[in-house]
């Protein structure tokens, strides 16, 4: 289901989502510049109340057992417009993220 609500995800969506998932807002040039792989987690809580938890630093994403594609765009949409706050140390406060660079 991820990949299918992803894939219905705009191209701004989808920055927004690495940003969640990884806190990057693009993704490296060739697979070779990968420093981690992406990990999808099964969550411990799996309702449809539940939202995404992601671990920036490990590019993980905790996805609930949703009833649905539907419930997971909401929850992924809401997770990545207002669940910001990715850094611990206040570095990535100063970094511009509309930049396309």
């Amino acid at each position: 289901m991820l990949w299918e609500v992803l894939k219905s995800f705009s191209h701004k969506q989808r920055q927004l989502f690495l940003r969640f998932v990884w806190g990057r807002s693009r993704l490296p040039i060739s697979s070779a510049d990968f420093s981690q792989k992406f990990v999808i987690l099964s969550c411990r809580h799996n309702t449809d109340g539940t939202l995404p938890i992601s671990h920036t630093c490990f590019f993980q994403l905790e996805v609930p057992r949703y009833t649905c594609a539907e419930v997971m765009r909401e929850k992924l949409l809401y997770a990545i417009t207002n669940c910001m706050a990715i850094d611990g140390d206040f570095r990535a406060q100063d970094l511009d993220w509309e930049a396309d660079d």
